[in-house]
């Protein structure tokens, strides 16, 4: 297929590029500035470098495309809520006008399974008719809920539109390599009420795995989540993750309810006062970390026959692997 990708530097975007890639498709990636476009052609893409802003510019780019994968977006749960404004509702827009006008055949939006979430309270087995609530102090969700509405006001067009809701998307280059881990080695990260509650995670080979079931479906409108096989405790999941990267796992710990008041209080002080950096805790963190949350993946099971065959624990080796390639020592040394 001929594939046009967004976020191809990122974590998520850059394992659907190998993906894809491996998969022998052709594939022209959105880029902002040029300073990675040789990392991309490298790898056997195009680099397409322009602003979404010219829409004439993306329209003929889009042109002949036969799949439009929108993984692009801001995820900085403390960053200011313009960013998420402009990444995530305004450039989802402008990429549905042009692939509808560019007629393309099939746009794919990577949303998130934490849609269902608003108040913060335990969410289990969640189906993809769960109802989303926009709430202001989720900024990041409700972003991406208006950005799903856009995308799914274009599946009465000649465009057929899928919307993958993964859960917590792992593997190498994820969130706890960006962030997680990192704080976690200043002692700036620890469990909500311990940490022990189900936990809806997935894998970036997974998820890669629902993307070339989504590419093959025929129908338009349908959401589908995404997750690993089994729930998995969230402490035992985010301890074995650390481990794997290398990272100091916390032993401390925060009542869920007081990180929740401590979230809101920060957040108004970043927002009022002259405060520098940002804000080390928001409700958002909490509410995404700190709560029970599972999804049903029924749908995905039946209509992309989507199984989630990689297994955490292999996920975790691989991580580990990498780690120990990166510092120039064979896995089989370790044995």
């Amino acid at each position: 297929m001929k594939i046009f990708l967004t976020g191809a530097t990122g974590f998520i975007g850059s394992h659907f590029l190998d993906s894809c890639l491996a998969q022998g498709h052709s594939l022209v990636c959105l880029l902002r500035s040029s300073a990675q476009a040789n990392l991309i052609e490298a790898k056997g893409a195009q680099a397409w470098v322009s602003s979404t802003n010219d829409q004439s510019s993306l329209v003929k780019a889009l042109a002949g495309m036969d799949v439009l994968i929108h993984a692009a977006g801001c995820r900085d749960l403390a960053g200011p809520v313009l960013a998420f404004e402009h990444s995530n509702i305004d450039l989802t827009r402008s990429l549905v006008e042009a692939a509808t006008q560019a007629g393309v055949k099939q746009f794919i939006y990577i949303s998130a399974a934490s849609l269902v979430m608003s108040e913060p309270t335990p969410i289990l087995d969640a189906t993809e008719s769960y109802p989303v609530r926009i709430r202001d102090y989720l900024p990041y969700t409700r972003s991406k809920v208006l950005a799903e509405q856009t995308v799914l006001a274009a599946k009465n067009s000649a465009m057929r539109v899928v919307i993958l809701r993964p859960s917590f998307v792992w593997g190498n280059g994820d969130s706890v390599d960006r962030e997680i881990g990192l704080a976690s080695n200043r002692g700036q990260f620890g469990w909500f009420s311990q940490g022990r509650y189900p936990f809806a995670t997935c894998s970036i080979a997974n998820l890669c795995d629902a993307l070339q079931g989504a590419m093959l479906y025929s129908q338009s409108g349908h959401i589908f989540n995404v997750s690993d096989r089994e729930p998995i405790e969230f402490r035992a999941f985010m301890q074995q993750r650390l481990e794997a990267g290398g990272y100091r796992v916390p032993t401390f710990s925060v009542p869920r309810a007081l990180a929740w008041r401590l979230g809101a209080f920060t957040e108004n002080g970043w927002k009022y006062l002259p405060m520098p950096g940002k804000p080390p805790i928001v409700r958002e963190m909490v509410r995404l970390m700190g709560f029970a949350f599972t999804v049903s993946i029924e749908r995905a099971n039946h209509e992309l026959g989507y199984t989630a065959p990689h297994s955490i624990t292999a996920g975790m080796q691989a991580i580990a692997s990498h780690k120990l390639a990166k510092q120039g020592i064979s896995p089989k040394s370790q044995q």
